[in-house]
């Protein structure tokens, strides 16, 4: 005897007894008494009876309460990275709001006369397009960080000074592209020569593109200065900076994205600097291999044509054709 229909959000009314059964809809409360689900399939409704076809044992079609979380479970541990699974089971639990830490705040600012943005549609003979704001925000952002561009600062002491004393002052770690080189044009050395409580911690590091980062401190900020090449300017973030920011917010490090694969051809380096070699994966013969980029770190189209990056060591001239390798996926 059919006695009651539930739809899902209802509170059952009635309990059953023996004969009886009651409609449910899937994911609805059961009634009391109730101990299994018969699939609608395996049923036939004449009028307020209802003939079942299938045998079925207690618990069959059936949730118990607690079976997902019970009253008392850690749902996320201290530290974990709320991503969507994440705010899934904590909504599940009717938790609207977690303690969370704050975001790391990064300021970015381009540095060079030559610069102009994206908006002016014709360049002027001498100007390039600001291409390392576009590509270093995106690169920090999916760091999981806040970041905050400050815009293009011309070769100008005092403008560099102030766009550098805002920066400072309003975030945790500060990130400048352009300027690094000892040339008259390259502020970034000069003016940072000039901060009292700055320790310059690098400038130079025997790598290949990039060898002109610089690396600086000023009690808890921190401070890179980038190459101008785009090319030079990403490589040095992916390097040195993208799993330090990943490990301050939380978010999974750049090995997670590597994999060792077959080079396919022979690949030159140059003894004594350690070379990040962009390269592109193919598939030879059903099998993905290592391919270089045959342009350096003056091309934009380098990283364009790029999957990602194997490294060489300082030492290593030769990379041979059929030797495993390394690739972190850009």
């Amino acid at each position: 005897e059919l006695i009651e229909t539930i739809q899902a959000g209802d509170i059952p009314q009635k309990k059953l007894n023996k004969g009886q059964c009651s409609y449910i809809a899937t994911g609805a409360a059961i009634p009391e008494n109730s101990n299994g689900v018969v699939m609608v399939e395996f049923s036939d409704k004449q009028e307020n009876k209802v003939l079942i076809s299938t045998a079925i044992t207690p618990g069959t079609h059936i949730i118990e309460i607690g079976n997902d979380v019970k009253k008392g479970d850690i749902i996320v541990e201290k530290d974990t990275l709320i991503d969507l699974a994440t705010i899934g089971i904590l909504a599940s639990c009717g938790i609207k709001e977690v303690s969370v830490y704050k975001k790391p705040i990064v300021s970015l600012i381009s540095t060079g006369n030559e610069l102009v943005s994206q908006d002016i549609k014709e360049l002027e003979i001498g100007k390039i397009y600001d291409i390392n704001s576009i590509i270093l925000k995106k690169a920090i952002e999916n760091t999981g960080v806040q970041v905050n561009f400050l815009g293009i600062i011309k070769d100008d002491y005092k403008k560099l000074k102030n766009a550098m004393d805002n920066a400072l002052e309003n975030s945790d770690i500060t990130i400048l592209s352009g300027g690094t080189s000892k040339g008259e044009g390259d502020l970034g050395p000069r003016v940072l020569e000039d901060y009292n409580d700055i320790e310059i911690l690098i400038h130079g590091v025997k790598i290949k593109p990039g060898k002109p980062i610089i690396f600086a401190k000023m009690e808890k900020k921190i401070l890179f200065i980038l190459p101008g090449y785009p090319t030079s300017a990403l490589s040095c973030f992916y390097v040195f900076i993208d799993n330090f920011l990943r490990k301050m917010s939380g978010y999974p490090l750049r090995e997670k994205f590597s994999k060792d694969i077959e080079v396919g051809e022979r690949i030159y380096s140059t003894i004594g600097r350690h070379e990040f070699k962009a390269v592109k994966i193919q598939e030879v013969d059903g099998k993905k291999k290592i391919f270089p980029i045959k342009t350096g770190s003056e091309a934009i189209s380098t990283m364009f044509y790029a999957d990602g990056y194997i490294e060489i060591d300082e030492l290593e001239s030769i990379v041979e054709r059929g030797d495993k390798k390394k690739v972190y996926f850009f």
